[in-house]
């Protein structure tokens, strides 16, 4: 996902890039593990309510 960001729009990306600027300033492997874990949550969340991923209605 971090490869095609200029293509795709996604809130995964944009939590990455969160957590790399100041005041956050996370190193790169704990960022893709804090990524992860959102991805794991957003799943479980898509799965449960039926519903696909959609960038513009999610929030950040």
């Amino acid at each position: 996902m971090l490869r095609n960001k200029g293509r795709i729009k996604n809130h995964l990306i944009d939590y990455y890039y969160k957590l790399k600027e100041p005041p956050y300033s996370k190193h790169n492997l704990v960022a893709l593990v804090a990524c992860a874990n959102h991805l794991n949550r957003t799943i479980i969340n898509l799965v449960r309510t039926n519903q696909t991923y959609d960038y513009t209605k999610d929030s950040h």
